[in-house]
């Protein structure tokens, strides 16, 4: 967007939060997000009601509800591959169905389906098993974090550096490491018997340790990536994913990514 329209859409925000009561009455915005050309639901949507910022993603058939205040909102909307759209929206009590058009973005979406593509042919060229969820997986998935989804969906099962693991089996000593945080150690997962270090990536950086999982929420994360019962996570943000959509990013092999 031109930073005109930005000025434009940061006056109408500025409007609507102007105008909203301070003690409003509740409303239930229930909607769906199709793609503008064809129809068809767009899953996984990003759908912010303003000026509250109240987030939600869409479902598998591009539906959302979000339970906000009666007045005057915008809806912002977009996802990956489809520009953004505000659309205006006056709520009263009870419930308010919407349908919001998005415009797919032929180049983005071609981009990011050659990136996710390098990934997955990245993932297969692993000699252990890999685990992954793409987008709409996530979205749908009902886990409110990353640290959450890979721990019930992706069967990873954190446990403490500590000599000894889950049911007494001897575990690999806690060791220094110079990417973790302030006590200069990282996470462990429990895998093949022992509790071993696992490195957390987030658009290809190394992360000081597993906790930083728990800052990412459904609605953050194009792609996590799980290889060897979590001694290795790597996650994807919308934004990392789009911009290799754009520069045509290749992944490195994780012999080299890796460290």
């Amino acid at each position: 967007m031109t930073r005109t329209h930005w000025q434009f859409v940061a006056c109408a925000l500025a409007a609507v939060a102007a105008a909203a009561p301070a003690s409003a009455q509740r409303a239930t915005l229930k909607g769906q997000v199709v793609d503008a050309a064809s129809g068809q639901p767009v899953a996984a949507a990003v759908v912010e009601i303003m000026p509250r910022h109240e987030k939600t993603l869409s479902d598998a058939q591009g539906r959302f509800t979000v339970r906000t205040t009666t007045g005057e909102h915008v809806i912002v909307a977009d996802a990956m591959g489809f520009g953004t759209v505000m659309t205006p929206v006056e709520l009263a009590e009870g419930e308010v169905e919407v349908q919001v058009a998005l415009a797919k973005d032929p180049v983005m979406l071609q981009g990011i389906v050659a990136t996710a593509s390098r990934l997955e042919s990245r993932r297969r060229a692993y000699p252990h098993a890999v685990h992954a969820l793409n987008a709409t997986q996530i979205a749908t998935s009902g886990a409110p974090d990353m640290a959450i989804l890979v721990r019930e969906r992706l069967g990873v099962t954190f446990t403490e550096c500590s000599r000894y693991a889950a049911g007494f089996a001897l575990a690999t000593s806690r060791r220094l490491d110079p990417f973790a945080g302030a006590n200069g150690y990282m996470g462990c997962v429990y895998s093949r018997g022992i509790a071993a270090t696992s490195a957390v990536y987030v658009d290809e950086v190394r992360m000081p340790d597993t906790g930083i999982l728990s800052l990412y929420g459904p609605q953050d994360v194009a792609a996590v990536e799980v290889y060897h019962n979590g001694e290795q996570i790597r996650v994807y943000t919308r934004w990392f994913m789009e911009q290799a959509a754009r520069t045509g990013y290749r992944p490195l092999p994780l012999s080299m990514a890796s460290f």
